[in-house]
């Protein structure tokens, strides 16, 4: 049985990508910080079975090894697919931010993200043409103002994302990463309305893991979710700079 593992899978976008493995006769492993919910889940459909859960903090090197460690003793040694979505945002003026959440954006998006990266590597290593997809986000195409951090993050998830895809593909590893925009989720709807006004929120959290699903089929370097945000990138990439900027500017209604 193909297995898959997942941290940041206790709701939102993270539980529904699990959901689509589960009812595809996947092994699952579903791992979040908040994991009080997870005994309730592996006993309903689609989990009950083929599942496993536990507590993963993907700051925490120990908590990353004990979690992995857990997973592959269940899974019989495999990890076919491993996602990546726990993460976190802050939303405002920079100059106004909590130093201390922006730390943690950081620490999740940036640090949590290259130690599981890092530690699930062997286990990747080890299972025949593996796979990596990668959470990042429509704010990866341009700089986002009033999330900057955040968006910040996303280019390193992306970078990453782009420069392990080369340098794994001896070791019969993929990697890819997901740029959906602000998805209907608690998460998405923390944006400020002049980061919707022009991009507002219609994609569900069920779209973008039918897009996991789909990843893993297609390999394709990245995959860009929506007309309007693959519309942004390719603009963003003719335009010269300072349009590049103006059309950022446009559509989070700084101009």
């Amino acid at each position: 049985m193909k297995s898959v593992f997942i941290t940041g899978a206790a709701r939102g976008i993270g539980l529904a990508i699990a959901r689509v493995f589960a009812e595809k006769g996947w092994r699952v492993g579903l791992y979040d910080k908040n994991d009080e919910t997870f005994h309730e889940l592996l006993n309903t459909p689609p989990f009950a079975g083929n599942s496993v859960a536990g507590h993963i903090d993907v700051t925490q090197a120990a908590s990353v090894r004990a979690a992995l460690e857990a997973f592959m003793a269940a899974s019989g040694g495999r990890l076919d697919v491993l996602v990546k979505h726990a993460g976190g945002v802050a939303v405002g003026e920079f100059g106004d931010s909590d130093p201390e959440q922006l730390a943690e954006v950081i620490a999740v998006n940036v640090r949590g993200l290259t130690m599981v990266s890092r530690l699930a590597f062997p286990y990747l290593k080890a299972t025949p043409d593996a796979m990596v997809i990668n959470l990042c986000s429509a704010s990866s195409v341009h700089g986002v103002p009033w999330l900057s951090v955040y968006s910040a993050s996303k280019f390193y998830v992306d970078g990453l994302s782009q420069a392990l895809d080369i340098e794994w593909a001896e070791h019969d590893i993929h990697v890819t990463s997901l740029k959906p925009p602000a998805i209907n989720t608690a998460m998405g709807h923390q944006l400020e309305a002049r980061h919707t006004a022009k991009m507002p929120i219609t994609m569900e959290a069920a779209e973008v893991a039918q897009a996991a699903f789909n990843a893993v089929i297609e390999r394709r370097p990245h995959h860009l979710l929506g007309r309007g945000v693959r519309m942004w990138s390719v603009l963003d990439g003719l335009l010269p700079a300072r349009w590049g900027r103006r059309l950022t500017a446009y559509l989070v209604g700084a101009s």
